[in-house]
């Protein structure tokens, strides 16, 4: 059984499918459900460029960029870190519940509009456990006492005048929190084979994910095609790249800002911990060794232009470009 979403804790799958005591054939077709029943349509945006063409590219440019921190969790280390790294194992480092930071990114460009990398979180998770977005199945899985939300998706849109559209990461559900808090067909663009991921698991989240996604109708897929690398908007002012692994379709974003190129790369490492030491999400990975490869190409792609200000899914490294802690 493949952990498909990153708040889900396959022990509490487990136990509910004991329960219900679901026979070894229906286990079989249900690994065939996919992450979401929402429509996905090709994307509009985006040319593909070599890595060549983007690294060329690399500095300042148009785009204002702000990193939001907009809420506070914790969950297991041993899905945001691949324990058995033998970095993890030298360095001593065992599981616990280990802090984490929730961030949205909003970019301005001077033309096309004002744009979110990753959701944030609704309003509707102010208080978490009435969230009826959230199957029960869902809130059994997730530590949701723990999360404290500094500033909703809908005050944040708000603060910025309007949102044209969202780029997502990926779809696991902490990624897409804050898109019912958007006017719904607000575009979202997600990355090449999140949507279809089957497996098991899906059962008892997909509910869940079709409730946050399905506002906004369907979903544009990125079209990278046999290129790593898209040109956003076809300026060299923000470049998508297909970073496999922790999901399918996982996608990082460089972006040519006024304080210098930043380098959103989602959870293709979680933990600045992780990035330091170049080590892979664990359980909450899908393929772990396509993790290892992705996240190898993207320091590569740091350590070539060290101008480049990474940040991690949910972690920052040390003096952060200006980060945005929307504490009410």
């Amino acid at each position: 059984m493949r952990r498909c979403d990153s708040w889900i804790l396959e022990t509490t799958v487990t136990k509910v499918m004991t329960r219900l005591a679901l026979p070894a054939c229906m286990t079989m077709v249900l690994a065939a459900c996919d992450a979401t029943s929402v429509a996905t349509v090709p994307a509009e945006l985006g040319e593909p460029v070599s890595i060549e063409t983007m690294t060329a590219s690399v500095g300042s440019g148009p785009l204002m960029l702000e990193k939001h921190l907009v809420a506070k969790w914790s969950v297991p280390l041993s899905g945001l870190l691949n324990l058995e790294h033998p970095k993890a194992v030298a360095a001593g480092i065992t599981d616990r519940d280990e802090p984490i930071d929730i961030y949205s990114y909003s970019i301005r460009h001077p033309s096309q509009g004002t744009f979110l990398i990753d959701s944030g979180i609704s309003e509707r998770f102010r208080l978490p456990a009435e969230n009826d977005d959230l199957s029960a199945i869902v809130k059994m899985g997730m530590n949701t006492q723990a999360l404290v939300l500094r500033k909703s998706t809908r005050e944040l849109a708000e603060s910025l005048g309007g949102v044209n559209g969202v780029f997502l990461t990926h779809i696991h559900i902490d990624h897409i929190m804050g898109l019912t808090d958007l006017p719904a067909a607000t575009p979202v663009y997600i990355g090449p084979g999140d949507a279809r991921l089957s497996g098991a698991l899906n059962l008892f989240t997909q509910g869940t994910t079709d409730r946050l996604l399905g506002v906004q109708g369907q979903l544009r897929e990125w079209q990278f095609g046999q290129a790593q690398v898209l040109d956003v908007f076809g300026d060299g002012s923000l470049f998508a790249i297909h970073s496999p692994g922790h999901t399918p379709g996982l996608t990082a974003y460089l972006a040519m800002t006024t304080d210098g190129p930043q380098l959103m790369i989602g959870d293709a490492t979680h933990t600045r911990w992780g990035w330091e030491n170049g080590v892979e999400p664990g359980t909450f990975s899908a393929d772990i060794p396509q993790s290892a490869v992705s996240l190898a190409i993207l320091k590569d792609l740091a350590s070539s232009a060290r101008a480049i200000e990474v940040h991690p899914g949910h972690q920052s490294l040390p003096e952060p470009a200006a980060l945005v802690d929307e504490q009410n």
